[in-house]
């Protein structure tokens, strides 16, 4: 997980680490192109073990694919039947300081949230 040092100069240093979340990762990670009839597709990469790819976004044959995922490595994704998202979470290798650091893709519109319900909706 990448971290962002702060520092601070008031009377004399102070330096803070900062951890990037799984969903601003997610989000500089994201790529998308129009294809072949106008069709939406994106790309999604985060750390050195996930990597996901939706092509056809907002259609009825909508393809979500798990190019990789390692539970073991520092990023993996499982699928949401009740939201019906993708959930990007952090693997064993990942020494992040929240284990509940999760992000959710839409099939629907391509777009990144960070919680479910904001997800489901498809704000």
């Amino acid at each position: 997980m990448k971290k962002i040092i702060l520092a601070t100069f008031l009377s004399g240093c102070s330096f803070a680490m900062v951890e990037a979340s799984t969903y601003d990762l997610l989000v500089k990670g994201k790529q998308c192109a129009e294809e072949y009839n106008q069709q939406l597709t994106c790309s999604y990469k985060i750390g050195n073990d996930f990597s996901l790819a939706i092509v056809g976004i907002g259609l009825p044959d909508t393809a979500v694919t798990f190019m990789k995922s390692d539970f073991n490595g520092d990023y993996y994704g499982t699928f949401g039947l009740l939201h019906g998202c993708v959930i990007v979470k952090t693997g064993v290798k990942n020494k992040t300081s929240d284990p509940f650091d999760f992000a959710f893709v839409s099939h629907k519109n391509g777009k990144i949230y960070k919680d479910w319900q904001s997800c489901k909706a498809g704000f």
